[in-house]
């Protein structure tokens, strides 16, 4: 295993450990689900924009037309995942939200095999087996227990095929691109996705208490800056599909976060669901090779 490939393996840990904050950040906060969207992709892009300027800027000539127009997709897809998982949690608890959205890796390595001719090997399709029973009974507890829940259970998956889909395209886009252009593009993107389904719903320019855009600024440089450049940073030399599993880590420490914040437990169906993603994870992560 090369030294990059070790440091990226390194680099999850802090990265899914900024991700998991998003769920708790995203409850604390009153404001709508897409503003909160909008401007943690705002903020985050505005402050890489002064690199842009300066020190990388040379970085952004990477880009071949191909893998620019791949990248702007890329950007549309994670505007979406936000715009979706994050109203998910005005229906479904914190657990069974960042436990469903995370079964993105299932995504990942669909598209990594039909597209990239990335096999995820015995243990990946088993992983991925055992992750879909596990959101299985998630919804299926869920939906037992009250009909919104369910709801808010699909808007998770959804963003989970959007974060699937953002996971490839950066695999694809990272082998010959530097990680600043890309992240500098795809939230730059993200931020304008958004900005224009605010623009048109008629609440771009509303204003909210100085609590939220502290909440919106946290949301910019913990689980985007941190998490999800991270993530991205690791694509060109890990598995997307791998990348994606690590995302499970999150459920866990998000979970963990809740109890003890807004003493919001667990259902008995996202225990058991989260206890069977989490033996995918020890299951994919056992596997040699990126």
């Amino acid at each position: 295993m090369g030294a990059d490939v070790k440091r990226s393996w390194i680099l999850l840990l802090p990265a899914v450990f900024a991700v998991s904050w998003a769920a708790i950040l995203i409850r604390a906060s009153d404001a709508p689900s897409t503003s909160i969207a909008f401007y943690r992709m705002f903020f985050a892009f505005a402050m890489l924009t002064p690199l842009a300027m300066t020190g990388y800027r040379r970085s952004l000539s990477d880009f071949t037309s191909r893998s620019f127009l791949i990248t702007i997709v890329s950007g549309f897809l994670l505007a979406w995942h936000f715009y979706f998982w994050i109203a998910s949690l005005n229906y479904t608890s914190i657990a069974s939200s960042v436990v469903l959205v995370t079964t993105q890796p299932v995504f990942v390595a669909l598209f990594s095999a039909l597209f990239l001719n990335e096999k995820p090997g015995a243990r990946g399709v088993i992983a991925i087996i055992i992750a879909i029973i596990g959101s299985v009974l998630i919804a299926g507890f869920d939906f037992r227990l009250q009909k919104d829940y369910l709801w808010g259970d699909l808007l998770a998956l959804a963003g989970a095929i959007m974060a699937g889909s953002y996971l490839f395209l950066g695999r694809m886009v990272r082998q010959n691109v530097g990680v600043f252009p890309y992240i500098f593009t795809v939230y730059g993107v993200s931020a304008a996705t958004l900005g224009v389904i605010l623009l048109t719903s008629g609440h771009l320019f509303e204003t909210y208490g100085s609590t939220n855009y502290l909440y919106f600024f946290l949301l910019a440089v913990g689980p985007t800056l941190i998490g999800h450049s991270l993530y991205n940073y690791s694509l060109k030399h890990i598995k997307a599909h791998k990348v994606g599993l690590s995302i499970v880590g999150e459920p866990v420490l998000a979970s963990i976060w809740a109890i003890f914040i807004f003493r919001e437990y667990p259902s008995f169906g996202t225990l058991v669901g989260g206890a069977l993603i989490l033996a995918a994870l020890v299951l994919v992560f056992s596997e040699k090779g990126q």
